[in-house]
């Protein structure tokens, strides 16, 4: 009889213990579910009241997508500002981050020089269009953009609007009757002032050679073909195998030299730096491994016509064989360092011409097989003389 009590007490006791753990287990799915919104759905939002301009008000809970510490994290390293900037943190405390606006980005992300653009930016006359997105401000009845009828509290716009017209707001921009979004709500404007300064004030500034578009300001020649695919210069050897250069139009002294690239195998390119006619001055070699009989050198080595390799690069792991390198130089005066990925690899003493132009070089690889170059920018920072260009005579 006692041995039946304790069986009975025993399975009674494991039927108490597996419902505590249906429990458990159930609670936790049902808080998983509050807190997980799937990335890439559109979020519902509604503009709250701020010092910038009167708007609807924002439900109280925030959405946990982006409102935690990582949200926007990888922007503010090169935008501090934008922590606290309104549209930035209202549209964070709605789950909704950067990225969901402008895209991934990474190429903009992992350009330290700040020269490579977000996927998407949005010019002043888009900004309406943009914001109406039925998914986040939805204009009311049959109206296709978001305006003053939409707003919670229309009095207060237009009391706001009123008071504000004609003049500029403190986030510098002007309140007019076709004003966007952007003038009253936020600093949410990256517009670059209009340049007053002189060519010589502007020296330290970086540019980019290649506009993303198509080769303007460049010159080919050789057999080479040069294209401009997908916001990239495409360089491939020509059909009989001989190779050829893209160079700039414009001339450079001393400056400082950012080329981004990638390259598919067996490659053998490189850059010319300061070429003057048939004078030609130092090449840093873009290559897979160095050619048979001659000295073990990587990419970042430095190449000088007449007298072969004067700089060379021993480490094979600086460069990343499937994806984006960076080479930087500085030329100035008769001194050149190279840099490969942020290493430096060294710098050397050249005599050759003053200035010169810029050139991307391809040529056939000693092995069989012709490869492909890849160029996402081409950065030039001047040092302390303004452009010059020479006539269009070929380098060849």
């Amino acid at each position: 009889m006692r041995s039946n009590i304790r069986t009975n007490l025993s399975l009674a006791l494991a039927i108490l213990i597996l419902a505590g753990f249906a429990w458990v287990l159930a609670a936790c799915s049902a808080d998983q579910s509050q807190v997980e919104k799937p990335i890439g759905v559109p979020h519902q939002l509604s503009a709250g009241p701020s010092p910038s301009g009167p708007h609807e008000e924002l439900p109280s809970s925030p959405s946990s997508i982006g409102a935690g510490p990582n949200g926007n994290s990888k922007c503010y390293v090169c935008h501090p500002g934008l922590r606290t900037e309104e549209l930035t943190t209202v549209h964070l405390k709605m789950g909704v981050t950067c990225d969901e606006c402008h895209g991934p980005s990474v190429h903009h992300m992992h350009d330290e020089m700040l020269m490579t653009k977000p996927d998407l930016l949005f010019g002043r006359a888009e900004v309406k269009k943009m914001c109406s997105n039925p998914t986040c401000h939805k204009p009311g009845g049959e109206r296709i953009v978001y305006g003053f009828e939409d707003h919670k509290d229309t009095a207060a716009v237009k009391a706001f609007h009123k008071k504000w017209l004609g003049r500029t707001r403190p986030n510098g921009r002007a309140i007019t009757t076709d004003s966007v979004c952007t003038d009253c709500h936020g600093t949410h404007n990256l517009d670059k002032p209009i340049e007053t300064r002189s060519e010589q004030e502007q020296a330290g500034e970086w540019i980019n050679a290649f506009n993303g578009r198509d080769l303007k300001g460049w010159r080919p020649s050789g057999d080479a073909s040069w294209t401009v695919k997908r916001d990239q210069i495409i360089a491939t050897p020509g059909s009989n195998g001989k190779g050829g250069t893209l160079w700039t139009e414009a001339v450079y002294e001393d400056y400082l030299l950012s080329v981004t690239f990638r390259t598919t195998r067996p490659i053998h390119a490189g850059i010319w730096l300061r070429a003057a006619g048939s004078e030609r001055g130092p090449r840093v070699e873009i290559f897979d491994q160095p050619e048979a009989g001659k000295p073990t050198a990587f990419t970042g080595s430095v190449w000088v016509p007449q007298k072969g390799l004067v700089l060379a690069n021993l480490r094979e792991d600086l460069v990343d064989c499937e994806s984006w390198n960076t080479i930087s130089v500085k030329v100035q005066g008769d001194r050149v360092g190279v840099w490969l990925n942020g290493e430096e690899v060294g710098a050397i003493r050249i005599s050759g011409p003053a200035k010169g132009k810029i050139g991307l070089h391809i040529e056939r690889a000693a092995v069989s097989g012709a490869g492909e170059l890849c160029v996402r920018e081409v950065l030039v920072q001047r040092l302390g003389e303004p452009e010059e260009k020479e006539s269009t005579t070929s380098q060849d």
